[in-house]
């Protein structure tokens, strides 16, 4: 009940601070130098300032881009790639205090683990970019220009309610759902792992840990510790098992983070290439991060 208070919490604090910031005019006011730039290279202005915005509030990021798309400033392109562009300006902002908790609860492996976590973060964010840029520079470069009449403070804050109303909801769904089923992939996850002729890969300690991960990411580095006390697991195996735990909730974690949100501020079109692309670019790297640790464990 808590976790939702949050979610519910963030959203409208979200929804609320991206209108705000476009009723008080602040992008044009800090970007109008940065336009032409931005522009040659593929990269809205009001992209670049949502990405700003993400590290301190990557749902009022998200926000912004949805009114600019809504008002047809944006290209369904620019607002996909723009979008999934706002996660590593999030999670930066987050990854100080990720990385002391998985250090003081797994040690190097913990450190180690939240060091791939934001350099792979930090790479899509690149690949995200440039697939932003290479979009516009295919399609000519163009960008709307609108003559618009600003709207009155009533006008929106009647928009922040109708995104209230439409995207809560989902929210409360996908959130709730992604914690009925997780205990049932969990279990389903450490049998078929264990059993199904994946113990080449991992030790079943390690399987272990991954499926921990599937409910929180302190519940896999909790129980890597137990096994690398135990001497279970060596620290590479640990780094492994929790890259792997990682890879195997990132359906959920989608589920719970973002299509909730997703689905009540973008139209339906839309979300479904953002859900495409959210996940064709988070599992490449995904599963090439494993690959590579896989590597690690059968050097040393």
């Amino acid at each position: 009940m808590r976790a939702e208070c949050v979610l519910t919490l963030n959203i409208a604090a979200g929804l609320a601070v991206g209108e705000l910031i476009l009723g008080l005019g602040l992008i044009d006011r800090l970007f109008s130098p940065l336009i032409p730039r931005l522009r040659r290279i593929g990269i809205h202005g009001k992209i670049a300032a949502a990405m700003l915005l993400a590290l301190g509030a990557p749902r009022s990021g998200a926000a912004l881009i949805s009114r600019a798309h809504a008002e047809g400033e944006l290209t369904d392109d620019q607002a996909t790639f723009g979008t999934l562009s706002l996660a590593f300006p999030g999670y930066l902002r987050r990854w100080t205090g990720t990385a002391a908790v998985a250090t003081a609860i797994a040690g190097v492996s913990g450190f180690i683990f939240a060091l791939v976590l934001v350099l792979r973060s930090a790479c899509r964010f690149v690949w995200v970019t440039f697939l932003l840029a290479r979009r516009a520079r295919a399609s000519g470069g163009v960008f709307a220009e609108l003559e618009k009449t600003s709207p009155g403070v009533r006008e929106r804050a009647g928009r922040v309610l109708i995104l209230l109303r439409r995207s809560l909801p989902w929210a409360w769904i996908f959130f709730a759902l992604t914690y009925v089923i997780v205990p049932f992939v969990d279990g389903a996850f450490s049998e078929y792992a264990s059993r199904g002729g994946l113990l080449w890969f991992l030790p079943a300690e390690g399987w272990a840990v991954a499926a921990s991960s599937l409910a929180h990411v302190t519940a896999g580095l909790s129980s890597a510790a137990a096994a690398l006390s135990a001497g279970k697991l060596s620290a590479a195996q640990t780094v492994l098992a929790l890259l792997a735990g990682n890879l195997a909730g990132s359906v959920t974690r989608t589920m719970r983070q973002n299509v909730g949100y997703w689905v009540g501020v973008f139209p339906k079109g839309l979300v479904k290439n953002l859900l495409r692309w959210h996940l064709a670019t988070t599992a490449v790297l995904e599963i090439f991060s494993v690959l590579i640790a896989w590597c690690v464990t059968v050097v040393n």
